[in-house]
């Protein structure tokens, strides 16, 4: 899963003026995908990350986090002889 803080840099963009219909015009996507792009509902392509990055001034980290999910502990049950999961 992908954070991102996009909602939070346009913001501060907003507040300067420019709007999400702009950003949308400035990066040629629509504003429906930078709506969803804000509520999580969409993941960026790489172009379209460095395009915002860009765009903000900052870099694609500080735009979008990587979620690690919490791995799930094997028991020794799971475990084959050589020591791989089943899922290897």
């Amino acid at each position: 899963m992908i954070k991102n803080n996009l909602k939070e840099w346009r913001a501060r963009q907003a507040q300067r003026g420019i709007s999400k219909a702009a950003l949308a015009r400035r990066i040629r996507v629509n504003r429906s995908y930078v709506t969803k792009l804000e509520q999580g509902k969409a993941v960026p392509s790489l172009q379209v990350a460095l395009q915002l990055a860009e765009y903000f001034g900052c870099t694609v980290d500080e735009l979008f986090q990587l979620q690690t999910e919490t791995t799930v502990e094997l028991c020794r049950t799971d475990m084959l002889p050589n020591g791989h999961s089943h899922e290897d």
